[in-house]
């Protein structure tokens, strides 16, 4: 059966509201990795099966939720690249103080993208809060799910450069799409730096 017009017009307002919010939280994830932790020279590079799980040594993981969204993010990583992303911070310290400072470091990344997300929604009118980050072990990924949801817009890659890796998810449920409809991503380059003490 042919689809009529109107569904069509849905059916493409509908993806562009989906590619919308894929960007719209890759980008917030992406730039604000790269400047708080001042990477140099990262490339982004897509998961080939969206239905692999992710597992890295470490997941930091954040939620944010409102009640017309809601959005699971999560970084997969190794200690020493994390350790890495923290540079001088962590050099001079000891073992157990430094694999913390990376702990802390990873929470308040998913702290930086959640915040920035946020903002943009605020921007937008739609209202969301944000839980406490944490962080667990890697292979605590499988209590989220065997199977990739499909009623849920899922996105999984990968951020490579020089000194690391980092593979970065996100699950986003829509409970309102209406108030998707015209959603549009605003750049805000006057974000300022996150920086970790």
């Amino acid at each position: 059966m042919a689809m009529q017009g109107s569904e069509a017009t849905n059916l493409g307002e509908y993806e562009q509201s989906v590619r919308n919010l894929k960007d719209l939280v890759r980008n917030k994830v992406v730039d604000t990795m790269v400047r708080s932790a001042r990477i140099e020279g990262p490339k982004v590079f897509e998961m080939e099966n969206q239905d692999d799980f992710c597992y890295g040594h470490w997941m930091a993981f954040i939620m944010i939720s409102g009640s017309a969204i809601r959005i699971m993010l999560k970084l997969h990583f190794k200690k020493s690249t994390a350790i890495t992303m923290l540079g001088s911070k962590a050099k001079n310290e000891s073992g157990e103080k430094a694999d913390r400072m990376a702990m802390d470091f990873m929470k308040e990344q998913c702290n930086l993208m959640a915040g920035a997300l946020k903002s943009s929604f605020n921007n937008a009118k739609i209202i969301t809060g944000l839980s406490i980050p944490l962080v667990t072990r890697g292979f605590d990924e499988a209590v989220f799910s065997d199977k990739v949801d499909r009623s849920k817009i899922n996105d999984v890659w990968k951020l490579e450069w020089d000194e690391g890796t980092i593979v970065c998810s996100s699950v986003i449920e829509i409970l309102e799409w209406a108030q998707f409809t015209d959603f549009e991503i605003e750049d805000n380059e006057d974000e300022e730096d996150g920086v970790f003490l």
